[in-house]
């Protein structure tokens, strides 16, 4: 939760910088619509599972990147849809305390430690709305679906009893097509600003936000409901009673943006007058 709290504060600090370096009086200028501009994107974020029927989930954040590449279409005045395509990294932390039997009919407490990590592709379509009229910064929100394709992944299970009467277990390997569903569909949104530079005839559109992103379907695969086959079998955590699992994440994103047209126009819908030829 910490490291949460300090993303989002490193977040504001960018914003309010950026704010302070680019800011201008706001001036009512044509729109400029039809601009196109590709570019790269990067993004951090705390990811952890959320389960239906659980109300005190026993999640560690899992922090992991994502990178990849983005573009943008200004469709009309401060309007913009974009698609990002990315090679990211999800997962997940679960710690908790159980009680177990042993062979000799007794009890006794053991920590359970569930990591697992998936890599794959992620797709998104933002759908940005930029306020104000401002010639350097403009602040935006957006709103996105947001696709993941399961490449591969690893998980590692570990059992470690209180009182030391059993040797510690470990399971560990890597991810089947039956230990996760292979497409996790989420729903994204966020705030942000972008600010622009001047790089010779170019022009950059430098791009911030944090989001917060949660599945919209149940994540949990048939195989791994009906077999526990990341558990090898003992069902340390009972699926039954967990209900639905969402993968949730909050991340910060910078993305930078360079624009097709020549002279170069906004890509971040900053209202100039249209470029005329002499």
């Amino acid at each position: 939760m910490k490291k949460r709290l300090v993303i989002l504060l490193f977040g504001l600090c960018v914003v309010l910088s950026a704010q302070a370096q680019f800011a201008k009086p706001l001036k009512k200028k044509s729109a400029s619509k039809g601009a196109f501009s590709v570019g790269i994107t990067g993004s951090y974020a705390a990811n952890d599972m959320i389960y239906s029927a659980v109300s005190s989930s026993p999640l560690r954040p899992f922090y992991a990147p994502a990178v990849g590449l983005a573009a943008e279409w200004n469709t009309m005045q401060r309007w913009a849809v974009g698609l990002d395509v990315s090679y990211a990294v999800r997962g997940n932390n679960e710690l908790f305390s159980k009680e177990f039997l042993t062979s000799y009919s007794t009890t006794t407490f053991a920590r359970v430690n569930y990591n697992m990590s998936l890599r794959g592709v992620e797709l998104r379509v933002p759908v940005v709305y930029y306020f104000g009229d401002g010639e350097r910064l403009q602040p935006y929100v957006y709103v996105s679906p947001r696709v993941s394709l399961w490449l591969d992944g690893r998980y590692r299970w570990e059992r470690v009893y209180d009182d030391e009467s059993f040797a510690p277990m470990v399971f560990e390997g890597e991810m089947t097509a039956a230990m996760v569903s292979p497409v996790d569909i989420s729903a994204m949104a966020g705030l942000g600003a972008c600010g622009r530079l001047k790089a010779g005839r170019m022009q950059l559109f430098v791009r911030f936000d944090l989001g917060y992103g949660i599945s919209v379907m149940n994540n949990f695969s048939q195989g791994e409901v009906s077999e526990e086959v990341a558990f090898q079998g003992w069902g340390d955590i009972e699926h039954e009673k967990l209900g639905m699992r969402y993968l949730q994440n909050v991340e910060a994103r910078l993305t930078l943006l360079v624009s097709l047209k020549k002279p170069a126009d906004d890509a971040c819908d900053f209202n100039q007058k249209p470029y005329k030829r002499r």
